[in-house]
């Protein structure tokens, strides 16, 4: 393992790489550590999963969304969303898929590449 870190240091830019590699890993275990209990979703994330439930064929569906800070709000603490991820019981069904990622493409004004849609775990 050392040996490997020393190589991407000696990459130019490998700093930055191994960084953004530390980076990328924290923000996809994040989902996986976060309860599934709706309270503790934002109050955005609670609107927008009621209204992705209501797509015909979807059932339940959460959504969790992944925000950047806006550089050219300095100070105002205002958030770019950057990325979602929607998880439901019907996104089995390759229609129902599109349709989640198109009305959350449409609803948070991102591109398609931001969304990500996946089915719900089923439970006993």
């Amino acid at each position: 393992m050392k040996d490997w870190l020393e190589k991407i240091r000696g990459v130019k830019g490998g700093g930055w790489m191994l960084a953004a590699a530390c980076c990328l890993i924290a923000v996809l275990l994040l989902p996986l550590n976060a309860p599934a209990d709706p309270a503790c979703m934002t109050e955005e994330e609670q609107r927008l999963s009621a209204t992705l439930s209501r797509i015909s064929g979807a059932g339940e569906t959460r959504i969790s969304l992944f925000c950047a800070q806006d550089a050219s709000a300095f100070g105002s603490g205002r958030k770019e969303i950057v990325g979602a991820v929607i998880v439901s019981r019907g996104a089995g069904d390759p229609g129902v898929r599109l349709a989640l990622a198109r009305a959350a493409e449409a609803l948070l004004g991102i591109d398609a590449r931001q969304v990500e849609v996946f089915p719900m775990e089923e439970t006993e």
